[in-house]
């Protein structure tokens, strides 16, 4: 039940599109940005799983990706 907050950061000539999935599912994008930060206000056990942060322009696509593990 408490907040987690995931950031993301990128670099990129263009800025990049920064975007956050959880699996397949958009959960948030931000076009010509450097950072994007996902606020998750109340952490509850369905929230657990893999999340993922895209930065993408026209020269290319990078992610990371993290699991959350909800106790």
């Amino acid at each position: 039940g408490t907040p987690v907050e995931l950031g993301c950061e990128a670099e990129g000539r263009p800025p990049p599109l920064l975007s956050w999935f959880r699996g397949v599912t958009v959960l948030r994008e931000e076009p010509v940005s450097t950072q994007l930060r996902l606020v998750l206000p109340r952490v509850e056990p369905e929230h657990a799983g893999a999340y993922s942060c895209v930065a993408e322009n026209r020269h290319g696509r990078h992610n990371r990706s993290l699991q959350l593990h909800v106790a």
